[in-house]
C-alpha cells in the first residue's frame, strides 16, 4: 500500500527537476513505466493537470418558487470546448434538499466510447452576502453512462427558504458551476477541416487553417508561445479552435450574418476563449460584429414595426372603405325618408289639440 504514493513523489520529484542526468531520466522513464501499470488513473490525471481548461458558468434562476418538482435544465454553454448544462430539482431529487447536477449536454451524438475527465465546483450564491455563498467540489469522468454528475443533497430546503439567508431573494436563485476539464475536443461536428496539414513543426492542422494561423501568428508571436508548454493535444485543439474562428471571419460576408450564423460564432469564440490565448488583438473586432447584429437587429425590428403599421392602416382602410359605403347607403336611406315622410308635413304648423 505504501509503494503507491512513495513511487509517485519519486516521480514528480524527478520530474519537477530542471536538469536530469543520465541515469535520472532514465529512472523517471521507469517510474513513469510503473505508475502507468500500477496506478494509470492517478498518473494520467497528474500528468495532464495541467492542461486543464477552466471556466465559469452563472444561471441565474427566475420565479423559482413555481418550479416543479421535475428536473429543469440551463441553457447550454461551452468550457473547455465540450457542451454543458446544470440540472437542478428546486424541490429535491427524492429528497428534502437542493439537488444539483452538471449535465454532458447532447451526449447522444458524442462517439462511441467517450469519457470526459471534469473538475467541477457549483456555487450556491447568497445574494446579501457572497462570503455566505456555500460551495461544494467534486470530479467525475463522464462517459455515456453517466451523462450527468452532482449533489443529491446540496442544502436542506429548509435552509434555502430561510429569510435571513440569500439564497432566494425576491423569488431569484442564483447558482453557479466552475468546470476544469482537460484537453477541449472539436464541438462542432458540422465543420470539416479537410486534409490535415503541418502547422510551423508545432500538430497537424486543418489545411484551410494553416495559412490563416500564419499569418496571425507571424503579427502575434505570443500566441505560439503561450503555448509552447502544453501537451500536443491541447496546442491541437487550441490552434483548431483559432482557426475556426479565423476561418469563419474569413469566409463569412456581413449580408450572411442571420441570428443562426452569429450564434454560430458565439460558440466558436466560446470555445477559443477556454484555451487562454491573449485575444487583445481580435476581440473588438468580434465584438463590433457582435455588435453589428445587434444593430442590425434594431433595424430588422424597426421594419418589422413598419409592415404591421402598413399592414394595421390596409386593414383600417378597408374598414373605413366599408364604413363609407354604408354611409352612402345611410344617406340615401335618409333622403328617401325625407321625401316619403315629411314632405307630406307642414312643419311650421302647430301641433294643436282636437276640441269636442
Amino acid at each position: 500500500m505504501l509503494l503507491r504514493p512513495t513511487v509517485f513523489h519519486c516521480f514528480i520529484f524527478f520530474k519537477s527537476c530542471n536538469h536530469f542526468t543520465q541515469r535520472s531520466t532514465h529512472f523517471v522513464s521507469f517510474i513513469e513505466k510503473i505508475m502507468k501499470i500500477i496506478s494509470p488513473s492517478i498518473f494520467n490525471r497528474k500528468v495532464e493537470e495541467e492542461d486543464l481548461v477552466s471556466g465559469t458558468f452563472t444561471w441565474r434562476i427566475d420565479n423559482f418558487s413555481k418550479l416543479k418538482k421535475y428536473q429543469h435544465y440551463s441553457e447550454v454553454f461551452v468550457i473547455g470546448g465540450y457542451k454543458w448544462r446544470m440540472l437542478i430539482y428546486a424541490e429535491g431529487n427524492n429528497v428534502d434538499c437542493l439537488s444539483l447536477y452538471l449535465d454532458a449536454a447532447e451526449a447522444s451524438t458524442l462517439p462511441y466510447g467517450w469519457n470526459r475527465y471534469t473538475k467541477f465546483k457549483f456555487t450556491l450564491v447568497d445574494q446579501f452576502d457572497t462570503n455566505k455563498s456555500i460551495t461544494k467540489d467534486l470530479e467525475h469522468t463522464f462517459t455515456a453512462s453517466t451523462v450527468d454528475w452532482g449533489l443529491t443533497s446540496f442544502i436542506p430546503l429548509s435552509e434555502l427558504h430561510r429569510h435571513d439567508t440569500g439564497y432566494l431573494v425576491n423569488d431569484v436563485c442564483v447558482v453557479e458551476v466552475e468546470v476544469s476539464v482537460r484537453n477541449g475536443i472539436k464541438i462542432l461536428e458540422d465543420q470539416e477541416t479537410g486534409e490535415l496539414m503541418d502547422f510551423r513543426g508545432l500538430v497537424r492542422i486543418g489545411k484551410n487553417f494553416v495559412p490563416l494561423l500564419e499569418e496571425v501568428c507571424s503579427s502575434y508571436p505570443s500566441l505560439i508561445e503561450c503555448q509552447m508548454k502544453r501537451s500536443r493535444t491541447f496546442v491541437q485543439c487550441a490552434f483548431t479552435a483559432l482557426g475556426r474562428v479565423l476561418h469563419f471571419l474569413k469566409t463569412t460576408k456581413a449580408k450572411d450574418m442571420n441570428a443562426d450564423a452569429c450564434q454560430r460564432l458565439q460558440l466558436l469564440w466560446e470555445e477559443l476563449e477556454a484555451f487562454k490565448f491573449d485575444l487583445a488583438w481580435l476581440e473588438p473586432h468580434v465584438l463590433s460584429v457582435f455588435g453589428m447584429m445587434k444593430k442590425v437587429g434594431i433595424v430588422n425590428r424597426l421594419k418589422e414595426d413598419v409592415d404591421i403599421l402598413e399592414n394595421e392602416i390596409k386593414t383600417r382602410r378597408a374598414i373605413l372603405a366599408d364604413a363609407e359605403a354604408e354611409l352612402e347607403v345611410a344617406k340615401r336611406n335618409l333622403a328617401e325618408a325625407e321625401e316619403e315622410y315629411l314632405s307630406k308635413i307642414d312643419m311650421d304648423s302647430e301641433l294643436g289639440y282636437p276640441l269636442a
